[in-house]
Order: structure tokens, then C-alpha cells, then sequence
């Protein structure tokens, strides 16, 4: 999520505030890591390295509801992400359904 949020090089307020939100049971040791990671520079490869096969959907699903892909950076980055966590277009397009479909909720 928080890779996501800084793909169009800033993280605004609302990205800011969907990820803060996923850490209402988070400890004061989370809480450090995901700031330092909020300031730390955007690597697709490296998330999809540590990433397991089971996880990449997830994965993939975390950085869709953490941005509105509004901007060319934003789906550029959500396009790398898929083709580096080696997403075929039908998980993509489910991830992308769902994600739609929660939001509307």
C-alpha cells in the first residue's frame, strides 16, 4: 500500500489516511516501520521479490485500495507492480472488480 500511495512521487492526505486506517491495532514498532517505509523510494522488483506466489494478489489488492490510480504515475506504477508480481490480466481485472465494488459499499 504504501509503495502504491507513492507512485506519482507524493503521499497525499487521503492515501496518508487509507493507510493509517489499516493500522488501528498496530504498536509503536509498526507504526515506526510503516513511516520509515513511507519515506523510503518505490521499488516494484523488490516487493514482488519478497512477495510469495500466495501472496501476490494480496499484494497486488493492497496497492488498488491505497490509491486512485488518477494520475499516469499511479497506473504506470500499479502496472508494474502487476507485470513484476507476474499478475495475468484476469487477476488484475478481479482485483480491479472488487476493489470497484468495495468502494461502492
Amino acid at each position: 500500500m504504501i509503495q502504491a500511495a507513492k507512485a506519482d512521487g507524493a503521499i497525499d492526505a487521503d492515501e496518508r489516511a487509507r493507510i493509517m486506517d489499516h493500522l488501528t491495532d498496530a504498536d509503536s514498532a509498526e507504526m515506526d516501520f510503516v513511516l520509515v517505509q513511507m519515506e523510503a523510494p518505490v521499488d516494484v522488483h523488490a516487493l514482488a521479490a519478497d512477495t510469495s506466489a500466495a501472496m501476490r494478489a494480496q499484494v497486488y489488492a493492497a496497492a488498488v485500495m491505497a490509491i486512485r490510480a488518477d494520475t499516469p504515475a499511479e497506473s504506470d506504477y500499479l502496472a508494474a507492480l502487476a507485470t513484476a508480481l507476474q499478475l495475468d490480466r484476469s487477476t488484475r481485472d478481479e482485483v480491479h472488480a472488487a476493489a470497484t465494488t468495495n468502494a461502492s459499499v
